[in-house]
């Protein structure tokens, strides 16, 4: 049982930093750019989780949803005005 609660917490933890490093970036695009970049969020969140996916395979399959996720949204939260303007 030890081994099944380890490898759970391993896959929590994968999602949870895909999840705070596409935060993170997102925040500080909003905080240092005059206009959120868009397009250029999503593409990083798409482009980072290609390029992990393509070289470390289903190993990494939460990170990367966990990042296009949070990019997805994050997104959509800073582009809020713009979009429904």
């Amino acid at each position: 049982m030890e081994n099944h609660a380890l490898s759970e917490l391993r896959l929590l933890n994968q999602l949870l930093l895909g999840i705070i490093i596409a935060t993170n970036i997102g925040f500080f695009l909003f905080l240092y750019t005059s206009s959120f970049p868009g397009l250029s969020y999503v593409g990083i969140g798409i482009g980072a989780s290609i390029i992990l996916w393509c070289w470390l395979g289903n190993r990494c399959l939460l990170f990367v949803f966990g990042f296009i996720a949070t990019t997805t949204v994050f997104t959509i939260t800073y582009e809020w005005t713009t979009i429904f303007h």
